[in-house]
């Protein structure tokens, strides 16, 4: 019984896989430009979710969301950074930053990319996968070619691309994106973002959208 308990869990795994492959293929294949600046951008900030007294999502044996936001946005700063862009952090250590004031920082910017960055939570602890939302029109191509990107970190599970009015996405000047990164509440995604080495996966899969939808990095690495 758990041979077979296993057999079918690999293959709903790559089942999932393919399909995400696929979704990723179409999503691309419908992107079209919606933002000025979208080949000329160099800016990219990056807002960690929640810090100091907001926790973001808590679940049991498992750090609070705040810490793995953190923690992914170093890592996604420091590899745009190697790629050439020029990345704006909304916080850099455990404090909380107003709303309204994390838009202000992305809103000062002359040309520029938003993504907040979050963990999901839900009651329902079979529930997993990665999300992206955006708001506005011109933020539409952004989400696809992230969230194209994103399907390729492996066993990611596909839960779509979604229009919200989150706060620091509506009120953004430029393109924003909000991307849930796998639910604090579910073992399978939990194991995942803990294994070494994933976080970075997650910021390579960032990277690899951003040059997607620009089209081009900045400045060749290396240089």
């Amino acid at each position: 019984m758990r041979f077979l308990l296993a057999r079918a869990k690999r293959i709903r795994w790559s089942l999932a896989y393919f399909t995400a492959a696929i979704v990723a293929a179409s999503l691309l294949a419908g992107c079209a430009t919606e933002y000025a600046g979208r080949k000329t951008f160099r800016t990219v900030v990056i807002d960690p979710g929640h810090g100091g007294h907001d926790s973001g999502a808590v679940a049991r044996g498992v750090a609070p969301e705040k810490a793995w936001t953190l923690a992914l946005a170093y890592r996604v700063r420091d590899r745009l950074t190697r790629g050439g862009f020029q990345v704006v952090m909304t916080r850099t250590t455990d404090v909380f930053i107003p709303l309204d004031t994390r838009t202000d920082i992305s809103n000062s910017q002359s040309n520029a990319v938003f993504i907040s960055l979050h963990f999901n939570y839900s009651p329902n602890h079979a529930a997993e996968g990665l999300e992206t939302w955006y708001y506005t029109a011109q933020s539409a191509s952004l989400a696809q070619f992230l969230h194209a990107s994103m399907l390729r970190l492996p066993w990611v599970l596909n839960r779509g691309i979604k229009n919200r009015g989150f706060h620091v996405i509506r009120k953004n000047a430029f393109p924003a994106v909000l991307i849930e990164n796998g639910f604090l509440t579910n073992d399978e995604d939990v194991r995942r973002v803990s294994t070494p080495g994933y976080l970075d996966l997650i910021a390579d899969r960032i990277y690899d959208g951003l040059i997607g939808y620009r089209g081009s990095a900045p400045v060749a690495e290396g240089e």
